[in-house]
């Protein structure tokens, strides 16, 4: 009896980590896809080329652009690196806004993920057909 329920208390665990992680990265790809479309539509040119141009924009503000080297990262794209490590200045303060500056931890993040991957990156292969 007692394997009977250990046994089921594990599937159901598996199952619902299986759910949460199906949701994850559901949201993430959205996100991205949102960001990618809005990027596109003012800049005319693909994705990632379109992201590097906003993050470099002063017309938007830092948490808009903040929001664009996340993508940037999630997209893993070793094309961003030029523009990704132009900003990066190497010194993350303790505690930073994303409304008042370029945060040098999402820049270091997404250089990290540029040149090495992430768990996400996968779900992008076909964003050239995003409209």
């Amino acid at each position: 009896m007692m394997k009977k329920v250990v046994f089921s208390f594990i599937i159901i665990t598996f199952i619902l980590i299986a759910i949460l992680s199906f949701y994850s990265f559901h949201v993430i790809h959205r996100n991205v896809k949102r960001t990618c479309l809005k990027v596109q539509n003012e800049y005319k040119k693909e994705c990632v080329s379109a992201l590097a141009k906003y993050i470099q924009s002063d017309k938007h503000s830092f948490r808009e652009r903040n929001s664009a080297i996340w993508a940037l990262g999630q997209l893993a794209d070793k094309r961003a690196l030029p523009t990704l490590q132009n900003l990066y200045t190497g010194n993350i303060p303790p505690k930073e806004s994303l409304d008042k500056t370029l945060s040098q931890y999402e820049l270091k993040k997404a250089i990290t993920w540029c040149k090495k991957g992430n768990v996400t990156s996968w779900m992008y292969q076909n964003r050239e057909s995003w409209h």
